[in-house]
C-alpha cells in the first residue's frame, strides 16, 4: 500500500508541473502580433528618418522624390528600397517586453526612427534597431508599444544614408545609340566625331568595314576609344556635389565635351583645387547643381582630342 500511495502522489505531481510547464509556455508562445496597416510603396507620399541628433525628409513631387526641404534630386534605388521595406513590413516575432532597448539598439541614442504617410496619414511610425544575430531579422519598436519585435529582413542598413547618399548622383544620361555627334575640346584642340552612316551592303573581300566614327572631314576615328569614352559618359555619376558655389563660379573649363543627338548633352571639366587633388570640378548639362568628378574619372574622359583618331592619321585639332 505504502508503495502505490507513493506512486499515486508522484503522479499527482508529475501531472501538476505538466500543467505548470504548459501554462508557462502558452503564457510565453500565445500573443497576437501587431499587424502594420496595410500599404504599398506608391502609396507613400513622405518619409522621415530621424537619428543621431538629424532627420532627414523625402517627399514625392510629380512623380519624383526630393529631399525637403533641400529639393535635391533623390536617388531613385535608395527610395524605391526604403519604400519596399516600409510597404512589405511583417513582425515575425515578439523578443522582449523588458524594456531593456540597449540590448537591441533601440534605446533613444542610437534607434532610426522612421515615419512614412500617405497623403495626411500616418501609415508607418518604427523605431529601428540592430540586426538580429541571424541577419535575417531586424529588431524594431511601433509608436505605441514598448515591446520590442522581430521584423522579417534585414534593413536598418536603408535608413542610415546621409543627405549627400540619398541625392541622385547620376549627372549625365542618355541613350548611346541614339548619339550623332561628339565635340571635345581641350585647351587649344579641338576634334568633332560624327557617327558614320550604316552601310548598305557588306564590304567587298579583303576591304575593311568603314570605322564607325570619323572626323567632320571624313577621316576614321578610333571607334574603340570612341565608345570607351561614351561608356564612360552613359549614366555617369558624381562622388559628391558642391553646394557652397554655383556652375557660373567655377571659371572656364579644362576640358569639354557636347554630344548631338534628338537632345543635346554636356559635360565640362574645371582645374581641380590642387595639383595632385583627389576630385575635378564638373558640371553638366543633366545637373543643376555642379559636382566632383574622381580624379580617375576626370582623368579618362579627358584624353587629348587627337587620340581618338586613329594611328597614322593626322590628328584633327
Amino acid at each position: 500500500m505504502k508503495i502505490k500511495k507513493e506512486y499515486l502522489v508522484l503522479g499527482v505531481l508529475i501531472a501538476a508541473l505538466a500543467v505548470y510547464l504548459y501554462q508557462r509556455s502558452a503564457d510565453r508562445t500565445h500573443y497576437t502580433l501587431p499587424t502594420p496597416p496595410a500599404l504599398t510603396a506608391a502609396d507613400i507620399t513622405q518619409v522621415r528618418i530621424s537619428g543621431g541628433g538629424k532627420t532627414q525628409t523625402l517627399v514625392r513631387r510629380d512623380g519624383r522624390w526630393l529631399t525637403d526641404p533641400q529639393g535635391f534630386p533623390a536617388d531613385p534605388k535608395r527610395v524605391n528600397e526604403m519604400l519596399e521595406t516600409l510597404a512589405g513590413l511583417q513582425l515575425t516575432a515578439l523578443v522582449a517586453e523588458s524594456k531593456n532597448y540597449a540590448l537591441y539598439e533601440l534605446d533613444p541614442e542610437r534607434a532610426v526612427g522612421v515615419k512614412a504617410w500617405q497623403g495626411e496619414q500616418l501609415k508607418r511610425d518604427i523605431d529601428v534597431g540592430k540586426a538580429a544575430p541571424s541577419f535575417r531579422h531586424t529588431f524594431v519598436k511601433i509608436a505605441g508599444d514598448d515591446r520590442v519585435f522581430h521584423a522579417s529582413g534585414n534593413f536598418r542598413f536603408r535608413f542610415e544614408s546621409g543627405i549627400d547618399e540619398l541625392r541622385d548622383k547620376t549627372v549625365l544620361s542618355f541613350n548611346r545609340q541614339e548619339l550623332q555627334e561628339i565635340r571635345i575640346a581641350k585647351g587649344a584642340a579641338a576634334a568633332t566625331l560624327t557617327r558614320t552612316p550604316p552601310q548598305a551592303e557588306t564590304p567587298p573581300a579583303g576591304q575593311p568595314a568603314p570605322a564607325a566614327w570619323q572626323g567632320a572631314d571624313g577621316r576614321p576615328a578610333n571607334s574603340a576609344a570612341v565608345e570607351a569614352l561614351i561608356g564612360d559618359l552613359v549614366d555617369l555619376q558624381c562622388e559628391s556635389f558642391i553646394d557652397d558655389r554655383d556652375k557660373a563660379a567655377l571659371g572656364p573649363p579644362i576640358h569639354s565635351i557636347a554630344l548631338k543627338g534628338p537632345k543635346d548633352h554636356t559635360l565640362s571639366i574645371f582645374e581641380p583645387a590642387a595639383k595632385d587633388a583627389p576630385a575635378y570640378p564638373a558640371v553638366s548639362s543633366g545637373s543643376d547643381y555642379p559636382f566632383q568628378l574622381s580624379a580617375d574619372q576626370a582623368q579618362r574622359l579627358m584624353k587629348a582630342p587627337g587620340e581618338y583618331f586613329k594611328a597614322g592619321e593626322k590628328k584633327e585639332g
